[in-house]
């Protein structure tokens, strides 16, 4: 066991270190970061309308409907329509803005130009024709890191207009930016011309993308393997202190976090068909994970808590549980991580990998035999385990009870290295008492 850590502390480490700290995918996670409040906002506009207010709600259901519904659907329902229109479907532009933003605090370049040209190239490619939402997420990617590139080689090369030390700051700046704008925008309309000029459908790159590729890309990502290789990718980062959900937030956002908005928006929409097609409510979003398999936090901590607290004879570790489970109810585990810890420490590696994996296995086979509901409105990711699941789902009752299942699976997987843990203890006090002997 000390071997594999140290080899993989050796060859693993310097390069998950060096993936989490590539420009690129850092701008893509802080972008994704910066639009938390358009996503919570429009999230709860949707959870209201899904749980209490809509004729088809979790709480019409229960109640069997009436007058209130009905008034609720056409008075109050509309708000939050309002609120969707904008927040969650503008997302790939506050992305396509924010990639530009961060790319030009990293290279040290005005970050309220490079966001302005960003968004320009975003919309002459055609976004406003349906793209501005979940579905041009892919396109803003890629207009977020090129365009910015163009614009910065066209500065470093000082093709821009000087003005006097006199002339004020944020003038100066916006006088700098006019020909590596202007350049940086010829080149990306000239793409869009192109594309135009494609005699056949489809006529944009957006149509383009979404035609060719980011249909097989979303199919992909609902492949068992792919979920399931993110879920074990997460604690071996953070088995080596790096913080996984972070470093893969740049690949979960765009796909899953995309997939989200799109069940959400198929649900209201009165679509219940879970598949892969194009009117279907995907199996595996990205709060499947808050749901089912982040209970406490990566890993499924929680469970790991609750067999500190049944099984261990460890003290520190039955304090740091103590302490640990009021931040693990509500999804936050650093406390257990570093205190336990599960950093670095070769006794609790193998649970802390292989658990999430086995949920992740649970609750999609669960998910696609109809036993648990699909994922179809966003929650706060800080909501208490199988309560997350209830209310994301809807009101699955069987996604509650996965969720419940899941962490009593986990609690299996982490018990026999809590007792190995005891073990170790007692020789360690077996060896102390010989060494005062």
């Amino acid at each position: 066991m000390s071997g594999l850590v140290a080899f993989l502390e050796r060859r693993f480490v310097p390069l998950a270190a060096k993936i989490g700290g590539q420009k690129h995918l850092v701008a893509i996670r802080d972008a994704f970061a910066g639009l938390m409040p358009l996503v919570m906002a429009g999230s709860i506009a949707v959870l209201l309308n899904n749980v209490f207010f809509a004729e088809w709600s979790l709480l019409a259901e229960f109640t069997g409907g009436g007058a209130f519904f009905v008034w609720a659907t056409k008075w109050l329902c509309p708000v939050g329509g309002i609120i969707w229109n904008g927040t969650l479907a503008i997302l790939a532009l506050g992305l396509v803005f924010g990639l530009g933003y961060h790319r030009a605090q990293a290279e040290d370049q005005d970050p309220l130009s490079t966001g302005l040209i960003n968004v320009a190239c975003f919309i002459l490619l055609g976004a406003l024709t349906d793209y501005l939402g979940a579905l041009g997420i892919f396109v803003a990617i890629l207009v977020g890191l090129i365009a910015p590139g163009i614009y910065f080689w066209v500065v470093r090369r000082n093709w821009t207009i000087k003005m006097p030390e006199q002339v004020p700051p944020a003038v100066a700046k916006g006088f700098i930016a006019v020909i590596p704008g202007f350049i940086t925008i010829l080149l990306i309309s000239l793409v869009a011309y192109a594309f135009q000029m494609i005699p056949a459908e489809p006529t944009t790159i957006f149509a383009f993308i979404d035609h060719y590729l980011v249909q097989a890309m979303l199919k992909l990502s609902q492949g068992l393997f792919s979920i399931v290789l993110i879920s074990f990718l997460i604690p071996l980062f953070w088995f080596f202190g790096l913080h996984g959900a972070n470093i893969l937030e740049a690949v979960m956002s765009p796909v899953y976090g995309a997939l989200g908005t799109l069940n959400m928006e198929l649900f209201t929409n009165g679509v219940r068909a879970v598949g892969s097609g194009a009117n279907e409510l995907s199996v595996w979003v990205r709060g499947s994970w808050d749901a089912y398999v982040f209970s406490g936090g990566s890993g499924t901590t929680l469970a790991l808590i609750a067999a500190i607290f049944v099984f261990s004879k460890v003290k520190e570790h039955r304090e740091i549980a103590k302490l640990g489970v009021g931040p693990g109810i509500f999804m936050i585990n650093e406390p257990i991580l570093f205190g336990v810890p599960i950093v670095l420490n070769p006794i609790f590696l193998i649970p802390f990998l292989l658990v999430q994996p086995v949920l992740t296995v649970v609750a999609y086979l669960a998910t696609v035999a109809g036993i648990a509901g699909p994922i179809v409105n966003t929650v706060p990711w800080t909501t208490p385990p199988i309560l997350n699941a209830y209310l994301a789902t809807n009101g699955s009752i069987g996604a509650a009870l996965v969720a419940l299942v899941n962490l009593v699976i986990a609690f299996v997987i982490y018990l026999p290295f809590v007792l190995v843990a005891n073990r170790q203890q007692e020789k360690e006090a077996e060896e102390q008492a010989k060494l005062a002997s």
